[in-house]
């Protein structure tokens, strides 16, 4: 089929910064509980959700989540080289483009509109009280599990089918819409590059295969 939709993962896609990581960190998190979160997670001892609870428990408790500390750690973000360009080929190119991260809703949307893309998507809405500081970090569900529910509602949104959607990312969170699109890019030296429909070196090689 042919590719009418390209889908974008954000961090470390689009953006350099690991998102999650940097803003645990300027939240009051210690490198060793940041750490151990992860590390349970990985070993299957702790769901996504449970650890996105543990976060909003230990960003709540440390006392540092105004929404005024929150949005200068994540709108501290860098493109990666070639993104925009990238973007704007794509776009006259005639491609439809979505943005759809397991990261922050404020994020996602300010990039999105930063970059003209029309349809975007996160896995983590941040509620905050009339004091602007965080009561909640809502989240949608398992990473991967969100992933493909969202690209799924695009797709139906826009009348697309799945297979005609390319995914570019780079994250095992981005193995399922690999799976359904069979259209997954990603960069060489990833760890789901044999996964992979295509391999690129960097963003701007996505203008010669697409």
């Amino acid at each position: 089929m042919t590719v009418k939709l390209i889908c974008f993962d954000l961090n470390k896609t689009l953006i350099s910064e690991n998102t999650w990581l940097e803003l645990n960190q300027a939240m009051g998190m210690t490198v060793e509980e940041d750490k151990s979160l992860f590390d349970l997670y990985r070993e299957g001892k702790l769901s996504y959700v449970d650890w996105q609870k543990e976060l909003e428990k230990i960003y709540i408790g440390r006392g540092k989540a105004t929404k005024k500390n929150i949005l200068k750690v994540i709108f501290n973000y860098t493109y990666n080289p070639g993104a925009k360009e990238t973007i704007e080929y794509l776009k006259k190119k005639g491609y439809i483009l979505s943005l759809i991260s397991g990261s922050i809703n404020l994020l996602v949307e300010r990039v999105a509109k930063e970059l003209g893309i029309s349809y975007f998507s996160a896995g983590n809405i941040l509620v905050f009280d009339k004091n602007d500081y965080l009561s909640a970090i809502k989240c949608l569900g398992e990473d991967d599990e969100v992933k493909v529910i969202q690209l799924q509602e695009q797709c139906q949104k826009l009348g697309i089918d799945v297979k005609e959607v390319a995914c570019v990312g780079d994250g095992d969170n981005d193995l399922p819409i690999f799976k359904l699109s069979q259209h997954g890019i990603t960069f060489k030296g990833s760890k789901i590059e044999s996964h992979a429909w295509k391999v690129i070196n960097r963003l701007s090689d996505l203008q010669s295969i697409l």
